[in-house]
């Protein structure tokens, strides 16, 4: 197996964005690399929807059945 090469990068954030980062570091009891990468792989998905015409990301609570609509910033279309 090829191992994927690595590339150290910094990103500076304001305090709540860190704040925020962390969070979903902790939630996901993973780093905050890990944390980055998912996002970005979600918004990728989201850019590609978005390209293809889609507007509207409908999700569903199995427990209550309720829907949600989540409607895609017009910069993602």
């Amino acid at each position: 197996m090829a191992l994927k090469k690595k590339q150290r990068i910094v990103f500076s954030f304001d305090s709540k964005s860190l704040d925020a980062l962390k969070e979903l570091a902790e939630e996901d009891e993973g780093s905050m690399a890990q944390a980055v990468r998912k996002s970005l792989e979600i918004r990728r998905a989201l850019k590609r929807q978005g390209r293809d015409g889609f507007q509207e990301i409908v999700v569903r609570n199995p427990r209550t059945k309720q829907e949600r609509v989540i409607v895609l910033p017009e910069n993602d279309r």
